[in-house]
């Protein structure tokens, strides 16, 4: 304390001034001494083998995860569960309902149809998900009497919408369509 101005000695004396200044000189004397450490260091031959380690040493990475994402692992399940379904439908059906999922290229097959030598109706629909719509292209097949009759419907797309706070689906179909 002998070094210390008058002024210096009051600051001390008082208790909380003194306190916060006592951390204070404390902090300034421990961060000039490691400065000066980094500054032998950086005089030295080079930095020791201990300030090398870094935190990728200390703690290699987490091995990486080959596993399925969460979403692929979701869409196979759903598939699973559809064609589960569609397996259940065609059984119960007696082979008059079919269908097929197939979750990864977010398409499904739907086949409605059945008969016997007089009248046979075959509904076949393939349908593709995206963009928040449901695209379909429609097959029918219609026999009487052995006279057979194919109707390709035009293409569709269902969409959710709602008017007035209500909930419906909306169906587009394409009057006229144009072919290239």
């Amino acid at each position: 304390m002998a070094s210390l101005t008058d002024g210096t000695k009051a600051i001390l004396h008082h208790d909380r001034v003194g306190r916060g200044f006592r951390f204070g000189l404390g902090l300034a004397i421990v961060v000039g001494t490691a400065g000066s450490a980094v500054a032998n260091e950086d005089a030295t031959d080079g930095p020791s083998d201990q300030a090398l380690l870094t935190l990728d040493h200390k703690w290699p990475a987490v091995p990486e995860d080959r596993a399925p994402s969460m979403e692929d692992r979701v869409t196979d399940h759903l598939t699973d569960w559809g064609n589960h379904v569609g397996g259940e439908m065609d059984a119960w059906s007696h082979h008059f309902a079919k269908l097929h999922v197939d979750g990864r290229g977010r398409r499904a097959q739907l086949h409605i149809g059945g008969g016997n030598e007089h009248v046979e109706l075959n509904f076949d629909s393939n349908w593709l998900f995206t963009d928040g719509k449901a695209y379909a292209k429609v097959h029918l097949e219609l026999a009487l009497q052995g006279h057979r009759f194919q109707i390709e419907l035009p293409d569709m797309d269902v969409s959710r919408d709602s008017y007035h706070g209500e909930g419906l689906t909306q169906v587009n179909v394409s009057v006229l369509e144009r072919r290239f």
